[in-house]
């Protein structure tokens, strides 16, 4: 249906009178076909009531098209304020996920026992360095857990580097940030091959220690190293000549093999004791002392 562009309501219907309508009444009483003639009156109210007729259908049209512009225009707007409710819904909605993130990210403290009171001695920390491999799940030297990388590790922490200086590192595709201390290894360490016997018993307890304290390590592989440990404690070997030597060797090569094995995804239980490999790292401290290269059996990594 087309539109009504001009509102009929307005109109005015023309007078028909005056001797301009002439010509048009009379054609009409000359078309007239009826027994009693159409008098001038009628002739001039006849175009009058068909101006009318059509007219008032023009404004019933008019209406009904007044009343679809109505609601088409409520039906834009009850869209236009939906859409405007959503988009303050998620305006709201991102306002308050930007204030929980806030939120997290503030430094927190945790409660704390009125009645409680520092312990009368506190256990010696390694280097940030090796809490964070710790924490990562990597491999790591075992002298930053002796009494010494300790003790070292301390007087480090009081001087060199501040905890708030941060350094970039690379995590698979993503570069992150985290503090020097924790990427900076210490220049003093020695490597596991270097360590006595009682060092390497002494560190490992420390290094379990801290595992179960760091929360991430799973227990399954924990308990391994734990077990792996034991049972070169308690290897007959280490009764031997140079047996305790073969055996730290042994464990030197064992553990960094365990840890890039787990890496590559061919893990292996550490655990048992492979003996033919013991046999040849025992060899190996033979032949060096054999040798004379050194007075003290130091052993490079391979």
């Amino acid at each position: 249906m087309l539109r009504i562009l001009e509102d009929p309501t307005m109109a005015i219907c023309l007078s028909f009178e005056g001797v301009d309508w002439d010509l048009l009444r009379q054609s009409l009483i000359d078309a007239h076909r009826d027994n009693q003639p159409l008098t001038p009156d009628e002739a001039m109210q006849n175009p009058k009531d068909t101006w009318g007729r059509k007219n008032h259908h023009k404004v019933a049209t008019w209406n009904a098209q007044l009343e679809q512009d109505w609601v088409e225009r409520e039906e834009q707007d009850r869209l236009a304020n939906k859409e405007e409710d959503i988009r303050h819904a998620r305006c709201n909605r991102e306002d308050e996920e930007q204030c929980q993130e806030a939120e997290k990210k503030k430094p927190k403290l945790n409660p704390f026992d009125d009645d409680a009171t520092c312990d009368n001695w506190i256990e010696l920390r390694p280097s940030s360095y090796a809490l964070s491999k710790i924490g990562n799940l990597e491999y790591v030297e075992l002298d930053y857990f002796t009494i010494k990388g300790c003790k070292e590790a301390a007087t480090d922490a009081n001087g060199s580097v501040s905890h708030d200086t941060l350094a970039f590192t690379q995590l698979k595709d993503t570069i992150a940030i985290r503090p020097l201390a924790s990427l900076r290894p210490s220049k003093t360490i020695h490597s596991d091959e270097e360590l006595s016997w009682t060092e390497m018993f002494e560190a490992k307890n420390n290094m379990l220690h801290f595992m179960a304290k760091s929360g991430v390590w799973p227990e399954k592989h924990a308990r391994s190293l734990a077990l792996f440990y034991a049972n070169l404690e308690l290897h007959p070997r280490k009764w031997q000549d140079d047996g305790q030597q073969a055996l730290i060797l042994y464990q030197s090569r064992v553990r960094r093999e365990w840890f890039d094995a787990l890496k590559w995804n061919e893990g292996f239980n550490i655990v048992h004791i492979q003996e033919n490999f013991l046999c040849s790292m025992a060899e190996v401290v033979s032949n060096a002392i054999r040798a004379k290269e050194i007075k003290q059996v130091r052993f490079t990594p391979t």
